[in-house]
């Protein structure tokens, strides 16, 4: 069942559901609502058609909320979000697992357009299996937070990305080491329970999807997501 409203439509396809934009937004005060639910055993890959850009705003907001059910699958990549100059924009993931669930999760973050400086942005990203809290991530970037441009965060990289993945259980080489390492802009994280996080900078979108690339090619543990249908 789908259900939608401007300023945000999806659409089925063979491959996948895709989210529309039928507005411009966010923008202004905007607040975006997205709930995803895949029930017991089912499978949904979400994509979109287009890149959203956080227009300049006093405080929009993307609030998404999923539920993955028992033995379900659910495969979330958007296009980037461009977060334009002047822009106040709130992003709220929130995605409750059952016991055998599997997710994977990928986003990608482009500050400001070609040749412009970035607005604000506030991420946050909750996983939940079976009501055990599994990730909690979040990251500040753009003007007034102290430190975002140096390098401790991202220097001089104007593009951000993860990808969280679910494993069959906390992920190990065969030595017995956690699934841990990092490359150039990039690391991988295994975490205290089934999933491994990676995150990448890039100086633009191209270099940043390498990175990721590189990245998920060396989670081998990760391979137990399964394709998802449209629909």
């Amino acid at each position: 069942m789908v259900r939608d409203a401007p300023p945000v439509a999806f659409r089925a396809t063979p491959e996948a559901v895709y989210l529309v934009g039928t507005a411009a937004s966010p923008v202004g005060d905007d607040k975006v609502i997205i709930d995803v639910e895949v029930e017991a055993g089912a499978a949904l890959k979400v994509r979109s058609a287009a890149s959203m850009i956080a227009w300049a705003s006093a405080g929009s907001s993307l609030e998404v909320n999923v539920s993955v059910g028992r033995d379900g699958y659910l495969d979330w990549h958007l296009q980037p979000m461009i977060a334009s100059a002047g822009c106040c924009f709130s992003q709220r993931v929130r995605a409750k697992l059952a016991q055998g669930a599997a997710l994977r999760w990928t986003e990608e973050i482009v500050l400001g357009r070609h040749g412009e400086q970035p607005g604000r942005l506030s991420l946050r990203l909750d996983i939940d299996i079976d009501d055990n809290p599994l990730l909690r991530h979040q990251l500040e970037l753009g003007p007034g937070v102290p430190g975002w441009d140096g390098p401790a965060v991202l220097g001089p990289n104007r593009a951000v990305g993860l990808a969280f993945l679910t494993t069959s259980g906390v992920a190990h080489s065969g030595l017995g080491a956690p699934l841990s390492g990092t490359g150039l802009g990039w690391a991988v994280m295994a975490l205290e329970g089934p999933g491994v996080l990676v995150s990448a900078v890039g100086p633009d979108l191209a270099r940043l999807r390498l990175g990721l690339e590189e990245a998920l090619s060396r989670c081998p543990a990760t391979s137990t997501a399964r394709p998802g249908r449209g629909g």
